[in-house]
């Protein structure tokens, strides 16, 4: 009956934490359920126990939505568009037919090359082998192009 007579205070604490407008029932529904497994729950505590529990609950819904956004606007775990995907795949089966010939290229050619068959980004490259990612654009043309020279 406690949690019943308090069941709208605690609603309205959890809607001043919540950022969702159907989370406050949730949370204050997670915390009663709690509250009645809670072995030693002092009865006459239940009101203070339950607004604790209800603002907690708040917190960890708060932290979780953060790291969800988080991850939603991560750039490696945005899919790419279709046309970036076939320039993957493009650059990544020249970069395999590439691989097989890298001895006659430079240390710098070669490991750039072997960069791009282990899948990193052209940007990814450019950080690794300190230039831009225009760079590495425009060392990838040079290498088709002197592979262009040697290999018709």
């Amino acid at each position: 009956m406690e949690c019943i007579r308090i069941r709208q205070q605690l609603v309205r604490v959890a809607a001043r934490r919540c950022t969702a407008p159907t989370e406050p029932e949730d949370i204050v529904q997670e915390a009663i359920i709690r509250g009645a497994e809670f072995d030693r729950l002092d009865m006459d505590r239940v009101p203070q126990f339950l607004t604790r529990l209800v603002t907690r609950l708040c917190v960890d819904e708060a932290r979780h939505n953060a790291i969800v956004k988080k991850m939603a606007s991560h750039p490696r775990l945005i899919p790419q568009s279709a046309d970036d995907l076939v320039d993957v795949v493009c650059d990544n089966a020249e970069a395999q037919w590439l691989a097989a010939r890298l001895e006659a290229f430079s240390p710098k050619d070669r490991k750039l090359v072997l960069m791009l068959t282990s899948g990193f980004t052209r940007k990814e490259i450019a950080e690794e082998l300190g230039t831009t990612p225009q760079g590495t654009h425009s060392a990838l043309y040079r290498i088709r192009k002197k592979m262009v020279e040697r290999y018709g």
